[in-house]
Parts: structure tokens; sequence; C-alpha cells
């Protein structure tokens, strides 16, 4: 392994992207095109949240190394990770012909069947990645997911047991490797068994965490497990250990960012942007139907009452919306281009409406002609939204702040859109942030926007999803209330969210720990002073 080489697998080992970036494109443009050097750069610019940068150096990766099977392998994880589940494929394909049995084209195969909901399949390609090598990372976690939604799709409990098979082997193989033990707390009832909840204590006196995301992780999963015994004194004080671990990991300020972002809207859409509407050819004309709101706040159980449908896709919390404008809403750039000589570039919203357009469709597997995209965080984007798709639908799913803000604050999320969450000063920033920017939108496309009260929901389904569909255009039937039962799982954030009939114990949940944690009760306050 020669100098360079060495010095960039330290600092990436160290998690010092930005160096590793800096150093291997350095080394890149005097022509030594070494494939380590492009993975490392590739994988950098990725965690940084760069990913469609990781793309295109994959990409150049490959022209200059075409027989480079670890290029095809990372280029289709990026493909993955961006929803361009046909272009991944196509690059696995190309990786097999190279190699047929390459462990991680093997791997990146399951997941992206796995992303295609072909869980049997995916557990085939898993299944001979554990052959191979039987602790590869994360092979076993991903087998159990499988085995969850399967058990979900087929409505049938072995696959249940098989999930919890997979998750506590890979738990005994992998002790330190806790996301199994998250992954166990979410099938278990602890009020009918406590053997996992005591293989967890266990865990917390004997090993020797090395991450403060390892304590959080596990500490989570102990929560979970006093709150299934009602012992919501002990959950709390769990949670406020875990999300404090997940916190200490988050050096920048948070709050920050979602203030600028409501600022920039703001000012964008008081000066710059004087149009609600453009009815120009060219922009993309798919019927998109966005849910948005809080985080937690029943946008799950929304999509899937519209995903069941006939005609509907549910795309999930897809990352095409808030991966293109999370990007530009503070580059003066953007700025100057969307508004040319005090009119709005009708030219560049076209651009920007068919990129997007392209990426839902990409992002398709049944080629439908009906879109949803629960990504909650586009509440920030609803102005963009009616600019770029003037016949989109905009649902707004309302949910008590108390139920929604400690939903938030008992998830591990995972992403870092989701950074504010572990706070609870963030969590009521955020709030803040929100309700001032649904008001904002509300001023200049009311009528444009449906709130949808979850609780309402709950107490009158019927009614309330007639009216539902009857805003979004689409055919109702009683039909829609058996999702859970049918195949159309959907890609969600929360990877365990089972689904589950419309069920009433998540109403008023709150309640039992307004004694625990102060910043239920601040939130009393919040929604006096909006």
């Amino acid at each position: 392994m020669n100098k360079d080489l060495i010095e960039i697998d330290k600092l990436y080992k160290s998690n010092n992207f930005d160096e590793v970036i800096s150093k291997t494109r350095k080394l890149i443009k005097k022509g030594e095109t070494y494939s380590p050097y492009y993975n490392l750069l590739g994988i950098s610019l990725d965690n940084i949240g760069l990913t469609e940068d990781s793309e295109r150096s994959f990409r150049e990766a490959i022209k200059i190394n075409s027989k480079e099977i670890s290029h095809y392998s990372n280029l289709a994880r990026i493909l993955i990770k961006l929803s361009k589940l046909n272009e991944a494929e196509e690059i696995l394909k190309l990786g097999k012909e190279i190699k047929n049995d390459d462990i991680y084209i093997l791997f990146e195969y399951g997941k992206l069947k796995r992303n295609k909901k072909d869980f049997k399949i995916s557990n085939e390609y898993f299944s001979k990645v554990y052959n191979q090598n039987p602790k590869f990372p994360d092979v076993l976690l991903h087998i159990g997911k499988n085995y969850v939604d399967l058990a979900l799709e087929k409505n049938d409990k072995n696959y249940r047991e098989l999930a919890k098979a997979k998750f506590l082997e890979s738990s005994k193989l992998f002790p330190e490797n806790v996301d199994a033990d998250y992954l166990l707390s979410e099938l278990y009832d602890y009020s009918k068994d406590i053997q996992h909840q005591k293989i967890m204590l266990r865990k917390i006196d004997s090993l020797n965490f090395t991450s403060n995301k390892q304590k959080s992780v596990i500490y989570f999963a102990l929560a979970k497990s006093f709150e299934d015994q009602k012992k919501f004194s002990q959950a709390a004080e769990f949670l406020k250990i875990a999300n404090s671990e997940v916190n200490k990991t988050i050096k920048h300020d948070v709050s920050l960012n979602f203030k600028r972002k409501y600022n920039n809207l703001k000012y964008l859409f008081e000066n710059l942007i004087n149009l609600k509407y453009l009815n120009e050819n060219g922009l993309y004309d798919k019927k998109l139907i966005f849910i948005v709101g809080m985080p937690r706040s029943g946008t799950t159980l929304v999509h899937q009452l519209l995903a069941a449908a006939e005609g509907v896709e549910g795309l999930g919390e897809s990352t095409i919306i808030p991966s293109f404008f999370e990007n530009v809403i503070f580059n003066k750039d953007f700025f100057s281009k969307i508004n040319s000589n005090n009119k709005i570039n009708k030219n560049y919203i076209i651009e920007i409406s068919e990129k997007l357009g392209n990426n839902f469709d990409k992002a398709s597997i049944t080629g439908k002609k009906i879109f949803i995209d629960k990504n909650p965080s586009n509440f920030f984007w609803i102005g963009f939204l009616k600019l770029l798709f003037p016949n989109c639908k905009i649902v707004h799913t309302k949910r008590s702040l108390k139920d929604t803000c400690l939903s938030v604050y008992k998830n591990l999320f995972g992403v870092t859109e989701m950074d504010w969450s572990y706070s609870q000063k963030n969590i009521i920033e955020y709030v803040n942030i929100y309700l001032k920017t649904i008001d904002f939108w509300k001023s200049k496309y009311n009528d444009q926007i449906y709130d949808l009260e979850y609780e309402n929901l709950i107490i009158d389904k019927v009614e309330e999803t007639k009216k539902l569909f009857s805003f979004c255009d689409l055919k109702w039937s009683d039909e829609i209330f058996n999702f859970y039962k049918t195949g159309k799982t959907i890609r969600t954030a929360s990877v365990n969210q089972v689904k589950k009939p419309i069920y009433k114990s998540s109403v008023n949940f709150s309640d039992n720990y307004l004694k625990h944690l102060e910043f239920l009760r601040e939130l009393d306050v919040v929604v006096s002073n909006s």
C-alpha cells in the first residue's frame, strides 16, 4: 500500500471525510487513477451528504477502469440510495459479468430486490452472501428484515418467528452490533416475555461500547421494553439517555439550519417568486400526491390508505424533493437563476420540474400513473411543489403535538435530516418553525392544502377517508381499510413500522409521559403562541 493511500485510509477511518475528498481529488487530477482513491472519494462524498456527486465520481471510476468490480457495487449502492433502482440493476448486471459470485455485488443485489419488494428473491441473494461469509456485516439483519416484511405481506406468523431467529443469531454472533437488539425490540411484547430485555441489560453491564451510537441503540430498545411493561418512569429515563448519546455525536447547530431555511423560503416567495402556479408546457404532468407534516403525525397511515387505491404507487419517504432543494436553498446562484430581471425564469422552472419528475419515474417499480411521496419534511417545499407540479395534491397530516413529539423522541431515525429529534430543546424549536412554515404556505395556497386530522381519522375512518379521496380525485372503496393485509408495504425511514389496522391506542398516549418528560408540557406554550 502506497504512503498516500495509507494516509488517506487513516483519514477515512477517523471520519475526516473532507480531507479524504480533498486529497483524493488532487491525486486523481494529477493522473493517479488508482481504484481505491475513487472508492474512498465516492464513499466520503456520500458520507457528507453529496450523494449525487458520489454517483458521478463512481461513474467516472468505471470509465477509467471498467474491469474493477468494486466500482460497480459501490455505484449500485449509491443508485439504490438515490432510488434509481433500474439503473442500479443495470450496473449490477455489468458487475456480475465481471465476477458472477462477487460477494459485494450479491449483497447489493439483495438490497436492490428488497427495495423492489421482492423479499424472497432478496433473501436468496443475502443467503448466498451468508453462505460465503456468515460474518458478512449486516447480512443477517437484512435477512431478518425481509422476513418481517414477508410476515406482513403474507400475514404469516412463521416469517415473524424466522425474523426473530435471525435477529437473535445476529445479536449473539455480533453482540456489539446492537442494531439486532433494536430490531428485536420492535417484534417483542415485553409484557409477556422478558428474556430479551434481560439480554440487553446484561449487554449494558458487559459490553465496552465504542461509540455513542451503540449506546443509544440499545437504550432506545430498552425504553421500548419498559414501555411495554407500562413502566413509564424507567422508559423515560432510558429515552433521555438514548437521545443524549445520539445528540453528543451531532456537532452542528441543528436549529440554525431550519431557521435559515424558513427565512430563505419566506424571502423567495415574498420578493422573487410572485406566481402561485404555472401552466406551462413541459412541466411534469403525472399526478403526484405529497403527504407532509411533522414526522410521526400519521403520514404512514395516510400513505397506506391512499396507496391502496387503484392505479396508485406509494414511494414511501422519497428523498427526491429534499435532496434537490436542501442543496440549493442557501445558494445565491439559485436565487438569481429562478428570478431573472425581476421576472420568474419559466425555463428554469420547467428544467427543474422535468429533472425531478424524471427522478420520480426512475423511483417507480410498477410504472403506475399516480405516485405518493410521504416525506414529511416536504412541508418546507410546498410553494415549489405547487410551482413545479401544478396538478399535485398536498395532504397535510395533523396530530396532537404531544403524541407526535413523543413518538419522534422515542425513535432512532438514522438520517441526518432528523438530527433535531434527539434534543428536547431542538424538538421545540423545530415545532415552532414547522408551525410558522405551514402558516406561511396557507397564506398563499390555503385552498390547495388539505388538512387531515389524525384523531378524526381514527374516530371516523369512513367519512374522513371519503373526504380525503375526494380531494385527491381517487376512487374510494372500503377495501382500502385492508391495506395491512396486502403486499403494499412501503419504503419509510422507520424500517420496522409494522402495518396494522387503524387503531386508537396511540391517541393521547403521551399522557403517560407528561410527568417524566418536561418538553411535552412545554408544547402547550408553543401551541398557545402559534
